[in-house]
């Protein structure tokens, strides 16, 4: 299961404003970390920035895939 943390322009984890839980979007099951970033580009209009990072369109954010062992260390 792989899921992808919202991030801000610069960088930072966005969280919900009033749960303050870090905003996720489930990517679903994948063989591969690269198959869940390919579906993850295409399921939110992105293109892959750097391993595992996935930036909008004219700077407005971006998103990182994790699987889920690395999202609960985070």
């Amino acid at each position: 299961m792989y899921l992808a943390i919202e991030l801000c322009p610069n960088g930072g984890m966005r969280e919900h404003p009033k749960t303050h839980e870090l905003r996720t979007v489930e990517i679903g099951e994948w063989e591969t970390k690269q198959d869940a970033i390919d579906n993850a580009c295409q399921q939110l209009d992105c293109r892959q920035l750097f391993r595992g990072v996935i930036g909008r369109p004219k700077g407005k954010g971006g998103y990182v895939v994790l699987n889920v062992q690395e999202y609960a260390e985070v």
